[in-house]
């Protein structure tokens, strides 16, 4: 066995990992599929950005990422599972509770970290297509970000966006814009996103996004997603693919996931 080298037992080890990882994703999956008496969910995963809607009063909605795998100049993070959670606490309004949670960084002696966890409240300000009424839906967002166990962001921030979402033919978009006070070092930033979606047929959306983070001091973070949305007995499962189009934002995002109401 010394004659092994090293770097097999780190791959085989990493393997394992990964398959552990996946068997329990899948596990969660399936319980919630068979336990969860799932009412039908518009997903929104796997976006940065939102739309201009909320969940009904006492609908509790789920957004599950069941694997995000980070490429980062070459760096590998897995973050499983990020959780979204939507609350309708009144007619147009709801409560979203959020964070994500890093199993697995290469390079790093400490792999599990707490990253983005926050707290919102949203609401819609004036009923539209989404609320299957004429004209643009439009909503507002501003919450809490809380610190991160990770080192760099452990202060607390706030943010605060709008939202719009309207249609031309059956294309439907969602533009975000507004800013934050970050949780590196309470900085402005300014946020931005748009997000469409094109229907294939009853049950299967082709998704794409493009969002960014402006900031004072440093180059702007821009990235792009495209991926598929597929709904199947109330449940929305999403799948992935982020592209990086600034040198200082990750090169690479593979994310999958799946959203149930109830």
């Amino acid at each position: 066995m010394n004659n092994i080298p090293y770097s097999f037992w780190y791959a085989f080890g990493r393997n394992i990992l990964l398959q552990r990882i996946l068997g329990l994703k899948v596990f969660i999956f399936i319980m919630l599929l068979i336990l969860i008496p799932s009412r039908f969910a518009f997903a929104y995963r796997p976006f940065v950005s939102t739309d201009a809607d909320v969940a009904e009063k006492g609908e509790l909605e789920i957004e599950f990422g069941l694997l995000n795998v980070h490429i980062v100049k070459g760096i590998d993070k897995i973050i499983v599972p990020g959780l979204i959670f939507n609350y309708g606490i009144m007619k147009n309004w709801e409560l979203v509770s959020e964070f994500d949670v890093q199993v697995y960084r290469e390079g790093k002696e400490r792999n599990f970290e707490l990253k983005e966890p926050a707290q919102f409240l949203k609401g819609i300000v004036r009923e539209g297509i989404l609320q299957d009424k004429k004209g643009p839906s439009i909503a507002v967002e501003i919450g809490v970000l809380f610190p991160s166990t990770i080192k760099g962001s452990r202060k607390t921030g706030v943010e605060g966006i709008v939202i719009v979402s309207s249609r031309i033919s059956d294309l439907i978009y969602h533009i975000n814009f507004g800013g934050e006070m970050d949780r590196e070092s309470f900085a402005f930033n300014g946020l931005w996103g748009i997000i469409m979606e094109k229907p294939l047929n009853s049950n299967l959306r082709f998704v794409m996004e493009v969002n960014g983070v402006v900031k004072r001091s440093k180059s702007p973070e821009n990235l792009v997603l495209a991926g598929f949305i597929l709904e199947a007995y109330g449940i929305d499962i999403d799948f992935g693919i982020r592209k990086g189009l600034s040198d200082n934002t990750k090169d690479l995002e593979l994310t999958s996931g799946f959203t149930v109401a109830f």
